[in-house]
């Protein structure tokens, strides 16, 4: 099968370099022609992989659409304006080789195409996308919703070897092409979940936004468990212990990023007020943004407001481990407010440096280090941001003796607080350890 990927983000590589490896023909349209550069375990070496043996080429965005059957849409930011005018495009394109090649009649019937959009935008944008390609005549084009549930840090197996793929579609064509895509990573169980556009849309967004409410539950729960002296850890496994609940993402912490997150979740957001007025998911969002904002209060009243010229470690700036991407991370938002009140910020995170030195361009405030040891050199506090696996054992009695001060707040709550402690260091989870 010959398909499109427009877009240039990890869904857009995972999609075409994994399908690639199945024997699809893929070509991915970006910007520029030029080897991938997303730190993704295992994705460069795949998309390498695909390319060298020719089942994934790469065409910059100003080239005319090639030939494909299927079109997959992963620009993520893109507007309903912009996908009409790329659907458009397609069609035409289509028209006019059915035409050239003598098939079908002048509409191209005998050529069905299927465009899948990938990432959420307004409930109901994939009918009225259908809609609007009926009305201009372009009834060989299928618009189908087919979420990404793609997660950086393991992308490539969470496409491959999916809990579900949810489809939004009413068109039994399309459904089937689909089907064929994914039929190398369905046969041990018939995984997909068929539902109306509209439904695949709304539910999209709200499992992103049940997911953000856990969270926000927890910080909240952190907050009281905090002010009440109580530790919120084991009170975190007392609930994930109900079988109706479970573990996952109940974890308290200093905020959640990923730009694909947080835009679904602005996008419920709104569309929940426009009918409501308000919603929970506003609370949602407000308490996420204060979260953002915890570990550097609890640095301005251990200091009493006394800051500046003083010395700050961050471990962490990828929005969550195993990711060089640090959109929407807290860890931005952190050194913005650390920078403003003239405070000098040692950073380091394993891939995430330099994504982080030039979002700041350059700033001389921040001092780029090459190990966690290094950063922690002469500051007079530690705050860890990212929880990669490489900061859970790290020696704490010589990092509490290279530090000037050595107070360590733990915006992810992976140190046990009675070691940290007798490591000599001033200990401050998310709801654990001394309260600042």
């Amino acid at each position: 099968m010959k398909i499109m990927v427009v877009g240039d983000d990890h869904a857009a590589w995972t999609m075409a370099s994994v399908l690639a490896s199945t024997g699809c023909h893929c070509v991915i349209c970006k910007p520029e022609i030029a080897p991938v550069d997303i730190n993704e375990p295992g994705l460069n070496r795949l998309s390498s992989d695909q390319i060298r043996q020719g089942r994934l080429q790469l065409q910059p965005q100003q080239d005319p659409i090639p030939d494909v059957e299927f079109v997959i849409y992963a620009e993520p930011q893109a507007d309903y304006d912009q996908v009409l005018n790329y659907a458009i495009d397609f069609a035409r394109l289509v028209q006019s080789q059915a035409i050239c090649a003598g098939e079908g009649d002048k509409d191209g019937r005998n050529r069905l195409r299927v465009i899948a959009l990938i990432h959420p935008l307004e409930i109901g944008s994939t009918d009225r996308l259908q809609q609007d390609l009926l009305t201009r005549g372009y009834d060989f084009i299928r618009v189908v919703f087919w979420p990404s549930f793609i997660q950086s840090g393991r992308a490539i197996d969470s496409f491959s070897y999916p809990d579900r793929v949810l489809l939004g579609s009413n068109d039994p064509q399309a459904t089937e092409m689909i089907r064929q895509i994914m039929a190398p990573y369905n046969r041990r169980r018939d995984n997909f979940m068929l539902m109306a556009p509209k439904e695949a849309e709304l539910t999209k967004v709200a499992i992103n936004g049940m997911l953000a409410t856990r969270i926000s539950f927890m910080n909240e729960l952190a907050e009281y468990a905090s002010l009440q002296g109580i530790d919120i850890e084991p009170v975190r496994q007392g609930i994930g212990s109900d079988s109706r609940i479970g573990f996952q993402y109940l974890y308290p912490g200093c905020g959640f990023g990923g730009q694909a997150f947080l835009d679904t979740l602005h996008q419920l957001t709104q569309e929940l007020e426009i009918q409501q007025q308000s919603s929970l998911m506003h609370s949602v969002w407000q308490r996420n943004e204060q979260q953002k904002d915890l570990l550097f209060q609890k640095f301005w009243r251990y200091y009493q407001a006394d800051i500046q010229n003083k010395v700050v470690s961050i471990w962490g700036g990828a929005f969550k481990p195993n990711t060089a991407s640090i959109a929407g991370s807290p860890a931005i938002d952190l050194i913005e407010t650390l920078l403003a009140h003239k405070v000098q910020v040692r950073l380091y995170d394993p891939v995430a440096n330099p994504a982080l030195i030039a979002f700041f361009d350059g700033n001389e405030g921040i001092i780029d280090c090459r190990s966690a040891y290094q950063a922690v050199e002469g500051s007079d506090a530690l705050m860890l941001v990212t929880e990669w696996k490489e900061f859970w054992n790290l020696d704490l009695y010589s990092i509490a003796n290279t530090m000037r001060t050595p107070l360590l707040l733990d915006g992810r709550n992976i140190y046990d607080p009675d070691y940290a402690q007798q490591a000599g260091l001033t200990y401050s989870g998310i709801g654990r350890g001394m309260r600042i």
